[in-house]
């Protein structure tokens, strides 16, 4: 089977972690796999592909973006004549169901943010709308977020959240003292580290050794260092950019907080959950709450309460033998997880489309 995979680039990323975790996967099934991103990084792929996968980087012209892109997955399906498209990611959905709509081959999209929430014209989320009811298959990560649907779509939606296993080649060693914090994410307003930095001032009157690293970049850099050196917090937050390999934060971290104001499914708490480091995030809309029990493997905080942020933080920090259960609570998440168990349900549905379009051929 020839597959074309669509996303917005080969960065850091939720998005772009499955993606490459896919392409692998059926790669080693036999298939023949193209992957179609809009920006390569200048050390390549954050994520690892095999040598057998084909990247596309599409060059954008010069008229005006979603044009451009949609030109750019026309040539790609062109190109590589997929039997099959999966898409991820609102504005690639919309694109990539335009592009394959005159006798184009069947396209399984997925979202894999809040697009209730997310900052983009809500033209997008109409128009996916609209044009999921032309989609092979939809993919949604949580329950809640297919429910969201409309109805209509809802029905025939797949939920599959993302595969996760704990990094064999890491070494997760927490400290007893509890004082290495880490965040991790893209350095914009959806992930609020604004608003951990606006928790932090009480956390460190009363730990005052207590270190905050905040990993990823973005446009929202220059706002938070800005914000950070107001609170007076230069000495115990550092913002050293991405992560320099996938994981690599786990290894230097005692507790993860995440202070999301939305999400999809969140990758960086799924990596804790199932490696032992306990998690604080914000009980937002959606993902968190789907990782994290309350008490078991880490803490959930009513969304955007910066005070009860700060106690919970001060509530872990302050209580080694909780963080060492949550430490063992790794067991559940790591099952539901289990690559090899989320693939296989990414397997059913490429499975069942392609049997729905046999049957049609024959017809």
């Amino acid at each position: 089977m020839r597959l074309l995979l669509i996303h917005g680039g080969f960065g850091a990323g939720g998005a772009e972690k499955i993606v490459s975790m896919i392409a692998t996967h059926r790669l080693e099934m036999g298939d023949e796999v193209s992957v179609l991103g809009f920006d390569m990084p200048d050390g390549g792929s954050y994520f690892p592909y095999p040598e057998t996968a084909k990247l596309i980087v599409a060059k954008q012209g010069s008229g005006l973006a979603p044009l451009s892109k949609l030109q750019s997955i026309q040539h790609a399906i062109r190109q590589s004549k997929p039997d099959l498209v999966l898409s991820f990611l609102t504005k690639i959905n919309v694109l990539s169901l335009l592009a394959a709509m005159r006798g184009g081959p069947p396209v399984v999209i997925s979202e894999r943010n809040n697009p209730r929430a997310q900052k983009a014209n809500p033209v997008w989320r109409h128009a996916q709308n609209v044009l999921a009811r032309r989609a092979a298959a939809v993919v949604m990560q949580t329950e809640r977020a297919r429910c969201d649907l409309p109805r209509a779509i809802a029905n025939r939606a797949t939920v599959i959240p993302n595969p996760c296993a704990p990094y064999t080649n890491l070494t997760v060693a927490p400290d007893a003292n509890g004082l290495r914090l880490a965040a991790v994410g893209r350095l914009d307003q959806q992930k609020g580290f604004d608003l951990l930095l606006k928790a932090m001032p009480a956390v460190r009157d009363t730990y005052p050794k207590v270190r905050l690293t905040i990993q990823g970049e973005g446009p929202e850099r220059p706002r938070l260092e800005a914000l950070r050196d107001k609170l007076g917090l230069a000495e115990i937050v550092s913002l050293p950019g991405a992560s320099p390999a996938p994981g690599a934060w786990l290894q230097t971290a005692d507790i993860l907080v995440v202070p999301s104001r939305f999400e999809g499914f969140p990758n960086v708490i799924a990596e804790a959950a199932v490696s032992g480091l306990p998690v604080i995030a914000f009980d937002c809309d959606y993902g968190p709450r789907e990782i994290i029990t309350d008490g078991k493997n880490g803490l959930l905080v009513a969304p955007n309460d910066i005070p009860a942020l700060s106690r919970s933080i001060l509530r872990l920090i302050g209580d080694p033998a909780l963080r060492a259960q949550m430490a063992k609570a790794s067991g559940p998440t790591r099952a539901a997880l289990a690559p090899d168990q989320v693939l296989g349900t990414w397997d059913q549905v490429i499975g069942s489309v392609m049997k729905e379009e046999t049957q049609l051929l024959d017809a």
